[in-house]
């Protein structure tokens, strides 16, 4: 049944006009800064949004006088990706107990802290995946150890920001219930959204550089010199980087942020610029430096090879 406690009615209202500032604050991916191509299809039929994309074009040849001018063909042939959005949601039940002993202050920044947290992290989750099987499986752009695989291993990232789509149908929202028998309100939080990899031009082109690693502190075996590499191959495919400037975002595990930490640790605050203009929390928290043209990020949510 609808709450008809005044309280809790108040609390919600809080939950739902601060769910969207905390989930954005608190998510790593979902950022101008690594996405390019993000499409908000709330309000709009559908759950799936294709991206078309252009082929290559072929460099122009010598024409001979009287020769025809079509030396080299460069037809246009495009191509396109489905971004499907999948629906995740969590919730918490909130006993009258913990209102009435807790205070509201109190019930309202723990209820926002582990739904904003519990969305981000799936959508976290869900987006640094799709980037790690593009082309079908870790093995694809790689350029750490390929036959790490499975638990104990993870894959870290080295992406420009045109590589990865996303599609977001359902911005972070909130409803409640009131279980008369339990005396408890239950806020249930959800979004709606979908990654896929976009290829650049040819289907099997992509964007994103892979980085098998161990999990384990003390046992990551990377150097900056295989981050060198991804960037290098990143630019032989003519990728721009995040930022205009030749900068591409890396996402690494603890373990390889602790093995490559020596080499990272000269990096000077003037290097990375004002950490007041990176923009979120998990931005700023996650930041580790700048090194080998790459802008060094750490996060939990990286998955295992496969």
């Amino acid at each position: 049944m609808a709450t008809t406690s005044t309280k809790v009615q108040e609390l919600y209202t809080d939950i739902v006009a601060d769910l969207q500032v905390y989930y954005s604050d608190a998510v790593l991916i979902d950022n101008s800064q690594f996405l390019l191509n993000r499409f908000d299809i709330s309000g709009e039929s559908g759950a799936t949004v294709r991206v078309p994309v252009t082929n290559s074009y072929t460099d122009a040849a010598v024409v001979n006088p009287g020769g025809s001018i079509i030396a080299t063909p460069s037809d246009f042939d495009p191509i396109s990706v489905d971004i499907a959005v999948s629906k995740y949601g969590v919730g918490s039940d909130v006993h009258a107990e913990a209102l009435e002993d807790g205070g509201i202050a109190v019930v309202r920044q723990a209820l926002l802290e582990r739904l904003s947290g519990g969305l981000s992290q799936a959508v976290d989750v869900a987006g640094f995946t799709e980037a790690a099987a593009a082309g079908g499986n870790s093995s694809i752009n790689q350029d750490g150890n390929a036959t790490l695989s499975g638990s104990g291993n993870h894959v870290n990232l080295v992406m420009d920001r045109s590589a990865l789509g996303m599609a977001i149908k359902r911005q972070p929202s909130t409803t409640i219930w009131y279980d008369n028998d339990a005396d408890t309100n239950q806020f249930r939080s959800s979004i709606r959204v979908g990654f896929k990899a976009i290829p650049n031009g040819a289907a099997a082109t992509f964007g994103i550089r892979k980085l098998n690693d161990v999990t384990a502190i003390g046992s990551g075996q990377l150097s900056l010199d295989d981050f060198a590499k991804s960037v290098a191959n990143l630019r032989a495919g003519n990728f721009p980087g995040m930022n205009g400037l030749g900068m591409y975002a890396a996402f690494v595990a603890p373990s390889t942020e602790f093995a490559v930490a020596s080499q990272l640790n000269s990096v000077t605050q003037s290097t990375i610029g004002d950490l007041s203009e990176i923009g979120n929390r998990a931005l700023l928290t996650g930041l580790i430096g700048q090194a080998a043209s790459c802008e060094f990020f750490r996060s939990n949510n990286l998955p295992q090879p496969v």
